[in-house]
This record gives C-alpha cells, sequence and structure tokens, in this order.
C-alpha cells in the first residue's frame, strides 16, 4: 500500500497543477463566443467579444469597434488576416473600447462570405447592409456602449475592407471612422436578380463624413487595383482620409504581430476623441431601391441595376438624380419614387415646393404642409430634378447643379478653348436685387485651364434657376494608363453677402488619342469567343451582345458592341444618333491571380431615325490586366464608324 501511495502522488500532484494550468490558461483568453437570433438571416449568429479590463467592475460606456473579416473567415478565424488573436485583448485594454468580430457567414458549407462578388456569387436574398444594423443593435442592448456614430468604427481585411467602406459609406450617419486593410476594389452589391457593381474609387464621397484609412501593399494580388482606388480618393479630394501603401503581402500583420490592426485601432479611437463633423450640406450614393440616411427616408420601385442620389442635402431642399453606374452614366428608366425629409420643418406648417425637371427644363409649383413629425414627404417621377422647400422667411441659398457646352455636349474637348456655362439653383427666400453673386470655379487637375475663373453675377428679378456667364477654358489632359479616374471635377464656390455655398461638377472630357484601326461590328454576331478573349465567370452566356441582322454592318435601329482587334470596348459619344439611355454595359474578369477588378464594355444603341451615311464618332478604350500583382492596363482610341439605313426599318 505504501508503494501505491509513493506513486499516486506524484500523478496527483501532476493533475491538480494540470488543473490549474488549463483553468488559467482558459482564464486568459481575452475574448467569448456567444450566439444572438438573428431576424435578418433567421437563425442564430455566432460572433466574438473583446471586453476591456475592468469592465464588469465600472459603470461607465464604451465605443466599439467592429471587425469584419475576409474570404472564407469566419468570426474565429482568418488564415490570410493572420490575426494573433489572444495578443488583441492587450489592445483593446490598452485603448478602452468593446472589439467585436460578426460572422460573414452566409452558409457553413459556403466559404464566400457576404453574398457580394461577381454574378455567380450573389446567391442569397441576405444583405448584409440589413444585418449591420440589426447586429449593431444587439449588441448596444447587450452591452454598456455609446450608442452614438461618434464611439462607433468598423476595421475590415481583404472583403472585411471593401465592406468597411462599403457600410461606413452606407450608414455615416451610424459610423464615425472606417479603416479598410488590403480591401477589395470593386464588387456587385445587392439582390440576387438586382444588383449593382459598386467601384469603391468612385464612391468616396459617400465617406465624406466619415474619418478613413486605407492600407495597401506592395506584394498584394490587388496592390495595383488599390492604387487606382487611391487615386479615387486623391480625386473626390475627400478629407480626413489617410492611404499607407507598405511592404507585405496580402495580410494584417505578420505572424505574431499586431502593428498594423493597433494602427488601425489607434486611428479609429483617436476619432472617437475629435469626431468628424457632418457636413452641413451632404450628398448621397446608394444602390438599393428603399434606404434612409441622415434621417431622410427613399421608397422606390428601382428595380435594375443602378444609383439613387440624393446631391447637396440641406433644409432648402436636394437634387435627386439616378445614374446607372458611377461617376456619370445616363439616368435609369422613369420610376416612381417616395422621398420623406427628416423632422426638420414646422410642424403643421406650409411650404412652398418647386421642383425643377432637368430633362423637361420646366418647374412644377405646389404647396405642401410638415406633418406632425416635422417631415415632409414627396412624390416624385423618377426624372431627374432640383426641389426647392422654402419659406418666405428663410434667407437665400444657392446650389450649382449643372453645366452647358455647345451644341450641349455633355464631354470638354481637349487641346482647344472651350467655353460652358453652370447652371444654378436658388432654394431659398428672395434676395434684394442690388445683391450680386460672386461666383468662383478652380479645379485640382493642372491639366485644366480656367481662362476665366471669377465673374459677377446679378440675380434674376424672376425664377429661381440661372445661368453664369460664359466660362473660358483650355485642357490637355491626357487618358491615364490604368483604372484611374479620368474625368475633370470643377469645384463652384458662390458668395453673397457673408453667405457661400460650394458644390461640384463632374465633366467628361474627350481625349485627343490616336484611331482605332481593326473595328470589328458585333451586331448580333460572333465577333471573338469567351475562349478567344480568356474570359470567366462572364456576366452572360455567350459572346454575343448586340441585336441586329448580323451584317457587321453598322445599321439605323441595331444594338451594337464593337471590338478592337478581339477587346470590346467601352465607348462614349455626345452624338444624337446614339440613344444614351439605351446603353448598357458587359462585365468581363480578365484572367489574373484572383477574379478581382471588372474589364466593362457597351453596348450601344443606334436610334431608328439615324440617316444614312451619317458619321459617328467614338472615343473607346479596353481593358487587359497583368496577372501577380494585378495592374489594369487601359488603351484608348477614337472609333468612327458610318450608319446605313436599315432596309426594313426594323428596331432591334
Amino acid at each position: 500500500m505504501k508503494t501505491f501511495f509513493k506513486y499516486l502522488l506524484p500523478f496527483t500532484f501532476l493533475i491538480i497543477v494540470g488543473n490549474l494550468f488549463f483553468e488559467g490558461a482558459h482564464a486568459s483568453i481575452p475574448y467569448n463566443d456567444l450566439k444572438y437570433y438573428s431576424q435578418v438571416f433567421g437563425k442564430e449568429k455566432t460572433y466574438r467579444i473583446y471586453l476591456p479590463e475592468g469592465y464588469e467592475q465600472s459603470a461607465k460606456n464604451y465605443p466599439v469597434i467592429y471587425f469584419f473579416h475576409g474570404w472564407g473567415g469566419r468570426y474565429f478565424k482568418d488564415d490570410s488576416a493572420r490575426l494573433e488573436y489572444e495578443k488583441l485583448g492587450k489592445l483593446v485594454n490598452k485603448y478602452q473600447v468593446i472589439l467585436v468580430m460578426w460572422d460573414g457567414s452566409i452558409e457553413e458549407s459556403e466559404p464566400r462570405p457576404y453574398n457580394i462578388g461577381s454574378h455567380l456569387d450573389l446567391k442569397y436574398n441576405i444583405q448584409m447592409k440589413d444585418y449591420f444594423p440589426e447586429f449593431v443593435a444587439h449588441i448596444d442592448s447587450a452591452y454598456r456602449t455609446f450608442t452614438d456614430r461618434d464611439h462607433r468604427g468598423i476595421i475590415g481585411f481583404s472583403m472585411g475592407g471593401f465592406l468597411s467602406f462599403y457600410m461606413s459609406g452606407k450608414y455615416p450617419d451610424k459610423v464615425s471612422a472606417a479603416v479598410s486593410i488590403v480591401g477589395s476594389p470593386e464588387f456587385f452589391v445587392g439582390l440576387p436578380e438586382n444588383h449593382t457593381l459598386y467601384q469603391m474609387r468612385y464612391t468616396f464621397e459617400n465617406l465624406c463624413d466619415v474619418a478613413s484609412l486605407f492600407f495597401n501593399r506592395t506584394n498584394c494580388p490587388m496592390s495595383g487595383l488599390n492604387d487606382e482606388v487611391n487615386n479615387g480618393a486623391v480625386w473626390s479630394e475627400i478629407k480626413n482620409y489617410e492611404y499607407h501603401k507598405l511592404k507585405g503581402d496580402h495580410q494584417v500583420d505578420k505572424p505574431g504581430e499586431t502593428k498594423i490592426f493597433e494602427s488601425s485601432m489607434r486611428f479609429v479611437t483617436d476619432r472617437f476623441k475629435n469626431p468628424v463633423a457632418p457636413h452641413k450640406r451632404w450628398s448621397h450614393y446608394d444602390l438599393c431601391s428603399e434606404f434612409d440616411i441622415w434621417g431622410y427616408s427613399v421608397k422606390s420601385k428601382k428595380s435594375e441595376p443602378g444609383f439613387i442620389c440624393l446631391k447637396n442635402v440641406d433644409k432648402n431642399g436636394f437634387g435627386f438624380y439616378t445614374q446607372k453606374w458611377l461617376p456619370e452614366g445616363p439616368s435609369l428608366k422613369n420610376y416612381k419614387t417616395s422621398v420623406t425629409t427628416a423632422p426638420i420643418y414646422k410642424t403643421g406648417t406650409k411650404y412652398k415646393i418647386s421642383v425643377y425637371s432637368l430633362k423637361k427644363n420646366i418647374t412644377v409649383q405646389f404647396n405642401c404642409i410638415a406633418d406632425e413629425n416635422g417631415s415632409i414627404t414627396l412624390e416624385l417621377t423618377g426624372e431627374d430634378c432640383e426641389i426647392t422647400i422654402s419659406e418666405k422667411a428663410d434667407e437665400i441659398n444657392f446650389s450649382a447643379f449643372g453645366y452647358q457646352l455647345p451644341e450641349n455636349r455633355k464631354f470638354l474637348k481637349i487641346n482647344q478653348k472651350e467655353e460652358f456655362l453652370v447652371h444654378i439653383i436658388n432654394r431659398g427666400g428672395i434676395p434684394d436685387q442690388t445683391k450680386k453673386i460672386l461666383l468662383t470655379l478652380s479645379c485640382a487637375d493642372s491639366s485644366l485651364n480656367i481662362l476665366s475663373p471669377k465673374q459677377i453675377l446679378t440675380i434674376p428679378a424672376k425664377g429661381h434657376v440661372l445661368n453664369s456667364n460664359p466660362i473660358k477654358i483650355f485642357c490637355n489632359k491626357t487618358p491615364p494608363e490604368d483604372g484611374s479616374p479620368e474625368w475633370l471635377r470643377i469645384k463652384v464656390s458662390m458668395q453673397i453677402d457673408t453667405l457661400s455655398f460650394c458644390n461640384v461638377l463632374v465633366m467628361p472630357v474627350f481625349y485627343d488619342v490616336s484611331k482605332f484601326t481593326n473595328i470589328k461590328v458585333d451586331d448580333g454576331r460572333v465577333v471573338a469567343s469567351t475562349q478567344d478573349l480568356g474570359d470567366f465567370n462572364n456576366s452572360a452566356n455567350d459572346s454575343i451582345y448586340g441585336t441586329g441582322n448580323a451584317d457587321g454592318i453598322v445599321s439605323s435601329g441595331e444594338r451594337i458592341m464593337l471590338y478592337e482587334n478581339e477587346h470590346r470596348l467601352r465607348l462614349y459619344t455626345d452624338d444624337p444618333y446614339v440613344i444614351a439611355e439605351d446603353e448598357t454595359l458587359v462585365d468581363e474578369l480578365l484572367p489574373a491571380k484572383w477574379p478581382d477588378g471588372y474589364s466593362i464594355s457597351s453596348v450601344v444603341k443606334i436610334a431608328g431615325d439615324c440617316p444614312a451615311g451619317h458619321e459617328i464618332e467614338f472615343m473607346a478604350h479596353y481593358e487587359t490586366k497583368t496577372f501577380m500583382p494585378m495592374y489594369r492596363q487601359v488603351e484608348w482610341g477614337r472609333v468612327k464608324i458610318r450608319v446605313v439605313m436599315n432596309p426594313n426599318n426594323k428596331t432591334y
């Protein structure tokens, strides 16, 4: 018996020490993995939460940072990100925040999260834009958090980086700071039957009230495409934005380190201390048929890809526009839309509403009474319009909403002197006729020389829409060699007494480029097969996109796609016999290491009444892409086609 205890005691000691060790190891884990029932998903969703030391003992509230994982990741793992989950607890303690890692998985068997990507990736009606506010509401109800936007931020990696900027841009009234770490540059977002390409480089206007930080890496496969995203931020002249291109691969940190994650947390928490103040006048693009933003509610029957745009919104009105694509796509087909304003008006008070139609160049006026909440609801036809909401006592409120080139052209011609007018609307009260407007134009692009940047305007005695005097300009801009934004942004400043207003107009340019010489026409015939193009996961089932008599000659009434050799072309023109609102785009993923970055080409409609022999000039480009890392390469040229008469006068 003594011998038995002699050997038993050491084992007993080991069991006790082992239990203490494992209990200690368990106690050192700085996070909890929890579940809650999601109405959006219709099932339980799991998340990981880090609470700072002292949370249980204190009664104070804490700011919250949400982390969005990347492809194949979950709330508890992300192999590419290489997060040191145990070490992140020290950062949570250091910065005194709550850190929450959500689960973007749609189905357990589906490695791709978030229901975004290419056409075939959008399989579910579940939308992360619906899940995010629900998840935030759960965290705010279950933990002691600051529930205002000024204490809420997002950090995202890869696909989660894309979603960090997208979600912050969709909900700038709910998020004050966003970080994208090697985020994806562009994805389709929306319902499977109705999704829109969201190109991050054109959407920074949605982030103008959000502090944003973008990390790119030199050896990341998307390095070149994300240079374009940064160029889009610079082009947008967004404030409160930082960009850092670091050495390394597609990851957050090197194994064992938390440097970049800490830099991200420090950026967000610094903005918690000094949040970006929302602009008094704001603009917003949204690809959803219904959305809420800054207290405004938009409900529509939009059933096709594209964007609804609220522009230069303030108490005195807003611009309502639709676009098939950004930055300057044609309007969507007309559909009814209801816009309910924020509760910023006097209950029961009568307001004068003016709706100026850009297409018809007419103004419709009527009266509307603010409801019991102080909101005004307007039923719109879907046409692009400028809306004024005013009382007699309102002060002056000017907004520049458009421009006019000779011959009603949209494109500015390069390397020649041009003149254009700026369209201005007064949304406020009628000022004293002795007052003048000082109009000042500027452009950050040095290729544009504004020869008459300042002028004094007389306010008309009647009407609320006026034009500037002719503005002389000269531009020698050359096209970008990659997918960076190619158009001009012209800033229009208006000052009257102590009041000042500023808007930006986007003006496309018709580049002075060489002629493409090997043009082929798809008017219902195969020009190049999918295999010839090296194309995969295409948006269409075959390689025919045009509709016509398939003779390879452009006829009136046909829908055509043009090729330079085997390359599909993106087309631009001011020709009145090309019906702008009927243009559609075809996207393809060119071969590279990863399926990121879409090449876009055009299918355009030739008017049925286009006269025989009429010559149409297009500016065009096509894209190719390097393998690793991915750099988009854009080749520009001009195309001239001569239209023949459709013998049967048939419309396709």
